[in-house]
This record gives structure tokens, C-alpha cells and sequence, in this order.
């Protein structure tokens, strides 16, 4: 076992990661380590139903107190076992939910993936994945108002500037929140290629290198999330992977590249037909998708015409427009990249729907049914449903997510989104009080 710690650690967060993608964890003083990283520690199994408010929802998934809310084992990914860099000779470890027969907890979403990864190694296959995170960061006054704004130290002279890409001056005032993003990311090896500015005030896309399992660049996407949040602390400020936190700004992505090498670690997309393969599979089933995706109401926000975050089942080569993007489609880099999922989807669901529809995308062997997109081309390709119920309605259809998830998962999953978005729906805001007082 190797790790990043050269001293006894004196604390371990044992964490778990939910269907809705966030951190779940316990600290473990230094007595009980050696046990924790045995498989040990135990948490509730509904810890991995919580919907988004931290509820675990009994009286909607049946899963919690209805069973006697019964204990899980945190099995640990000791991969993942590094020091916290904020903290003073501390750790953590991911950890997937099993049960006491040593079962995976249906919901964990970890596992999911590893199981995909493990159908793709007995088909003699590898992807090799990359994952580019966009957030935005925030001023710390946000904490109070719980309104987005962006950090005052951004002003150039009077407002912050509403179009920031590439810009230099702004990217000087946040450098010292880069340059810690970046000493954390180091720290538990977490390799980072490229950080820039991206449109939106305060907005960053941080890009991670590609790794050779897909688990493991979920693990990282996983966890960089919680060092940016912590960076951003550090530094006076606040950071949200929130899909779309401003109205008028471009929205939050997770983009993620995928290329697919054999067991002589050549591509299996070069020099063949098997990347339009593969991309013809991913279109053919990203109406199932979209409810893991764009997994909130604000993701549907972020899914908007005229932006750079794509709105139809469409496909093109090095088209940033587009659903499914192909930057290279010949030599060792042959890849696609989908644009659809939002930074605040769940890494490891994404990324288990990717592959099964690429996988399945091989095994039918036809290209997509409409051409690439060009520049100047009429759209003709499929929209998205813009009704987050219907998203949800038809992932929890699909034959194709059960198969790749599980049913049980999908089942549970949509009724937490219906649940969801029962709650917000009903809700009203202050833009129907806005709109709808003077006039009405």
C-alpha cells in the first residue's frame, strides 16, 4: 500500500460518494484506522439515497427506517488513500457500500462504474478518459445572501466584467485561488493539464489528465470537487459546480473525452469505424440519459439554445456546438467527447452510461443516421425534451439505463428525482412574484 503520508496519520475521513454525486463521510480518530482500511467501518445503507437536501427520503425509496436502516460496510479504494493537504496529518480514502455478505449496495454509484470497467477488460478493451470541470467562484458574501455574486477583487473598473474569457488581468486576481487548487490537486495526485478562464464571471474550467480507467478519472473528478470547494474557503471565497448560477452567464459543464485502447494498448479508434460507431450509440440513447446528465431543475437552465452547451442528438468533428464532439478521429488520440452533462451531474453515472451506450454503439456497428455538423449547416438533428419530467420519466423506462445501472437504481433514483422535483415545482419564486403581480 502506498500513500502520500510519511507519518502515522491521526485522523481518516472514511467517505462514500451518493447518487447525487456529493461526499458522505466519517472521521476516524487514529485507534480505529487500521480497521477502517480493513473494510470496517460501517454506515447506513440509505446514506447513498439522500435526495439533494440530505434527506434520506424513507417515505419515497423504502430504504431507510421501513428496512430497520441497516449498516453497511465501507470497503476502501486504497488507491484513493492520500493525506489531506488542509489538513494536519490527516487522510482520506473512497470507499464503496457493501453489504454484510459482501454485496455492493445497489445505489452505490462507484461500483456501477467498476463494473462497467470490468465489462469492458473482458472484452479485451480499455477506456482511457479525461474529464474538463467547470465552476464558478464566488464571493464570500454569498455565504450570507445566498445570491451569486462575483468576488469584488475581479472588478476592472466598476462592475466585474461580464465576458472574462482568457483574460489575463483576471486570471491575475485569481491566481493565488489557482495556484492552491493546484497545490492540493498535487498533493493527492490528482494530475491537472490546463486551467483557464472561461466566459462567465469568475468562471474556471480546470482540465484533468486522462486516465486508463474510467473509475479512476471519476474518482478524481469526485474529488477535486471537494479540494476546489476547500480552495476556495482557503482564499476568502466560495465555488459552486452548480449547472447555471446566473441568469445571463454560460452555464457549468462536464465534459468528458473517451478513447478506447486494446490489450497492446493501441486505439481502437484508429483506423476503423469504430469511433462513429460509438458515437452513433451514445446519440441513439442520450434521451435515456438526460435525467443523469442534467440531474436537477437549474441543470435545464444550462441546456439552452444559442450557447455552447448543445440542446440536440447531434455530432461533428472538432464542433464545440454539438452533443458529441470528435477533436481527433484518427491516431493514438482518436477520441470523442460528450458536452451534455452538467459540472453538477454524478461523475461515476455519467461516465457508466457513456461507456454502455459506446459499448453498445460497437456491437450494432452502424454509423450515426445524420451527418457531422458544419459550420453553416441547418440544424435537422432530434432536441432534447426541454421537460425535466419527461427526462425523468424516460430514464426510468429505459431498458438500456436498467441494464447499465441496475433497475432497482434506476427505479429508486427517478422516484428521488420526482421527488425533487415535486418540491421545486410547487415552490414559489421570487421571479413569479416578479413577473406576475404588476400584472396580474
Amino acid at each position: 500500500m502506498t500513500t502520500n503520508n510519511t507519518a502515522d496519520p491521526k485522523a481518516l475521513d472514511v467517505t462514500i460518494v451518493d447518487v447525487q454525486g456529493c461526499l458522505r463521510s466519517k472521521r476516524i480518530p487514529q485507534e480505529l484506522i487500521a480497521k477502517a482500511l480493513d473494510g470496517k467501518t460501517c454506515m447506513p445503507l440509505s446514506t447513498q439515497l439522500l435526495d439533494v437536501w440530505g434527506d434520506d427520503c424513507d417515505h419515497i425509496t423504502e430504504q431507510a427506517l421501513s428496512q430497520g436502516d441497516p449498516d453497511g460496510f465501507c470497503v476502501p479504494a486504497l488507491t484513493t488513500l492520500k493525506s489531506i493537504p488542509w489538513r494536519n496529518n490527516e487522510q482520506q480514502v473512497l470507499t464503496s457500500l457493501h453489504h454484510r455478505d459482501g454485496k455492493a449496495n445497489f445505489a452505490d454509484s462507484r461500483q456501477c462504474l467498476a463494473a462497467l470497467d470490468e465489462q469492458l477488460k473482458h472484452r479485451g478493451l480499455t477506456a482511457v478518459v479525461a474529464v474538463e470541470l467547470e465552476f464558478y467562484v464566488l464571493d464570500a458574501s454569498t455565504r450570507e445572501t445566498a445570491v451569486p455574486t462575483p468576488p469584488g477583487a475581479l472588478n476592472i473598473a466598476g462592475d466585474v466584467k461580464e465576458l472574462q474569457l482568457y483574460d489575463l488581468r483576471v486570471r491575475d486576481r485569481l491566481e493565488p485561488f489557482i495556484d492552491r487548487v493546484e497545490r492540493y490537486a498535487n498533493a493527492l495526485d490528482i494530475p491537472i493539464t490546463t486551467s483557464l478562464l472561461e466566459f462567465g464571471p469568475g468562471q474556471v474550467e480546470i482540465n484533468l489528465a486522462h486516465r486508463h480507467t474510467a473509475l479512476q478519472a471519476a474518482d478524481d473528478a469526485i474529488l477535486f470537487k471537494r479540494l476546489v470547494d476547500r480552495a476556495a474557503f482557503d482564499e476568502g471565497f466560495l465555488a459552486t459546480f452548480m449547472a447555471k448560477p446566473y441568469t445571463e452567464a454560460a452555464g457549468s459543464g462536464m465534459h468528458t473525452h473517451v478513447s478506447l485502447i486494446d490489450e497492446q494498448g493501441r486505439s481502437v479508434f484508429d483506423g476503423s469505424d469504430a469511433l462513429l460507431h460509438s458515437c452513433a450509440g451514445v446519440l441513439s440513447r442520450l434521451p435515456e440519459m438526460l435525467a443523469v446528465f442534467a440531474p436537477h431543475m437549474n441543470s435545464w437552465r444550462r441546456l439552452q439554445p444559442d450557447s455552447f452547451a448543445p440542446t440536440r442528438c447531434d455530432w461533428g468533428y472538432d464542433h464545440r456546438g454539438v452533443a458529441v464532439r470528435l477533436p481527433e478521429s484518427s491516431g493514438a488520440s482518436a477520441r470523442l467527447e460528450q458536452r451534455v452533462a452538467g459540472a453538477d451531474a454524478n461523475p461515476y453515472l455519467v461516465l457508466t452510461l457513456l461507456l454502455a451506450a459506446m459499448m453498445e454503439g460497437l456491437d450494432n456497428g452502424k454509423p450515426p443516421n445524420l451527418p457531422a455538423l458544419k459550420a453553416g449547416d441547418p440544424q435537422c438533428a432530434d432536441h432534447f425534451t426541454h421537460d425535466w419530467l419527461t427526462a425523468i420519466d424516460t430514464f426510468d423506462d429505459s431498458t438500456f439505463a436498467a441494464n447499465a445501472l441496475g433497475r432497482e437504481f434506476v427505479s429508486v433514483f427517478a422516484k428521488i428525482k420526482r421527488h425533487e422535483a415535486k418540491k421545486l415545482l410547487a415552490s414559489v419564486s421570487h421571479i413569479d412574484w416578479k413577473t406576475y403581480l404588476p400584472q396580474l
